[in-house]
């Protein structure tokens, strides 16, 4: 835990989950409460926010456009932040969390960016080059978030491609919390750091089996000041300025539920892909 949630600057150290799904309504006030926990954990908190949860809503999910239209969230109290209609803040007993709208984009051949700060959609099939370009043009921050298996081969070819030819001042590269803690940090993501790409971490949870729980166990800290009024202006303007990865707290997955998740998303996809859910 950071000592009072501030450093000796006096600036806020404020934990952000940097990969958020709440995939469905009914997930968001437990995901709240999880995510306070979590993030308890990490720093003491103080009169502001307790932490940010950076939201990447994949194509047809409209949780946060629910949320906005004043769907309950439990003993949660929710409201747009002043300014800023892609940020909610949840609050509940004193506690306060900003909840930052994104997508995630669906690039050709199931490469993925996120979008943060948006709450513009974007479509999805496109090359990773054209999809890149049309977040980034969008005002929204870029990230390529590292996936199981995607990386690799051609497609890891590609996304080294789209990493020389943007550059890291506009490009962040995502770590996921869903990938096996006991293994050495994916190549391509420790390329990227040493190339200058601020990598910002997220636990990305699956939809299934309690992972929501995972949810602002592994992120980053960012010092700074974050208020309630305009939590993700401040975030971005930090997160463009800085010139090195911002620190990463928590653990990606022990082994066991590596292996569950994993069998886990197999079975969840077949059935979607037939209709079940």
């Amino acid at each position: 835990m950071y000592d009072g949630g501030q450093n000796h600057a006096g600036t806020t150290v404020l934990p952000v989950d940097g990969h958020v799904h709440f995939h469905r309504p009914s997930l968001v006030a437990p995901t709240l409460d999880a995510a306070v926990g979590n993030f308890q954990r990490v720093a003491a908190g103080g009169p502001g926010l307790a932490g940010a949860l950076l939201l990447t809503q994949a194509s047809g999910e409209t949780v946060f456009e629910t949320l906005c239209g004043g769907s309950p969230a439990g003993a949660w109290a929710l409201s747009r932040a002043a300014g800023e209609p892609e940020t909610l803040i949840a609050r509940r007993d004193g506690t306060a969390v900003a909840i930052v709208c994104g997508r995630q984009v669906r690039a050709e051949g199931g490469l993925e960016v996120l979008a943060l700060g948006t709450t513009r959609t974007f479509s999805d099939g496109r090359s990773l080059a054209d999809t890149v370009a049309e977040v980034s043009a969008s005002g929204a921050v870029s990230v390529l978030p590292w996936g199981f298996g995607k990386w690799l081969g051609e497609r890891g070819g590609r996304i080294r491609s789209t990493l020389r030819a943007v550059g890291p001042a506009i490009l962040f590269v995502g770590d996921n919390g869903s990938r096996l803690a006991l293994a050495p940090l994916p190549e391509l993501i420790s390329e990227a750091a040493q190339q200058g790409f601020r990598v910002l971490p997220g636990t990305d949870p699956f939809p299934f089996g309690g992972d929501y729980r995972r949810v602002g166990g592994f992120g980053f800290i960012a010092r700074v000041d974050a208020g309630r009024e305009s939590p993700w202006r401040a975030l971005r303007e930090w997160l463009l300025s800085s010139q090195d990865s911002p620190p990463r707290y928590g653990s990606a997955l022990g082994p066991a539920r590596f292996i569950f998740n994993q069998a886990g998303v197999q079975i969840y996809n077949r059935i979607a892909r037939k209709g079940g859910l």
